[in-house]
């Protein structure tokens, strides 16, 4: 399941100090991911496998710096009972809190983790528009029951992000994405990397003036949302 391991990062969990742990495999292809190495199976046969049991001994080394723990991917929520089997070893041996990363993809599972109190942060991207969620080999209506998960769960902090590559998102499919995302508490835009992505042809990134034009449109019409910035 898990194929990397990064000790310390500053980045990965809003206001806390984490470790982060790469599961490989993602049932979405999204042209302008660049963890193309934990997505294609020609990429991630070739990387080095990481026990559980070595992950979490590297975790409690760092237990008295690190705050917290962040499981991406790829998509972890792919991995289901294996997944909940960490999340458990982590929250019984350590007092570190969890975030998981999602596409939203298998809410079943995004609910068994928040009602075992398994997870402390949720983070999930929201690519598109609805309708073109068929461009992403995703169906939006497993997205969306995640999101009703998220905004019905207590205790736990959550966010909707928005990675702005300029063919899914545009004030065009804002608009379509605004009615999902009135009673979201924070959303996070962000640009996209374009170097070494899943797709050879990604269209440039937006400018910052750009990205500017985007927050403000959602600032706008989102008034009692957090919008936060990472660009």
């Amino acid at each position: 399941m898990i194929k990397g391991f990064k000790g310390v990062s500053l980045v990965d969990y809003p206001g806390k100090i984490c470790s982060v742990v790469f599961v490989y495999k993602c049932n979405f292809r999204c042209p302008y991911c660049f963890n193309i190495d934990l997505v294609l199976p020609e990429r991630y046969r070739q990387l080095k496998d990481f026990s559980e049991d070595w992950i979490l001994a590297e975790i409690k080394k760092r237990e008295n710096f690190i705050k917290g723990v962040v499981i991406t991917g790829g998509e972890p929520t792919l991995w289901k009972e294996k997944l909940i089997l960490f999340l458990n070893k982590i929250k019984s041996e350590t007092k570190l809190d969890i975030k998981v990363d999602t596409n939203g993809s298998f809410p079943e599972v995004l609910k068994k983790i928040i009602d075992e109190k398994l997870v402390d942060f949720v983070a999930i991207d929201f690519k598109t528009s609805p309708e073109k969620y068929a461009l992403v080999n995703g169906d939006f209506k497993k997205v969306e029951s995640s999101l009703n998960i998220l905004k019905n769960a207590k205790d736990i902090e959550w966010e909707v992000r928005i990675t702005c590559y300029p063919p899914f998102i545009n004030l065009d499919t804002l608009k379509d994405i605004l009615p999902y995302l009135k009673d979201v508490k924070n959303i996070a835009l962000q640009k996209y990397l374009d170097k070494n992505t899943l797709s050879p042809y990604c269209v440039p990134p937006y400018s910052v003036e750009e990205m500017e034009k985007l927050f403000s449109f959602l600032k706008e019409n989102l008034p009692s949302v957090n919008i936060i910035k990472r660009f």
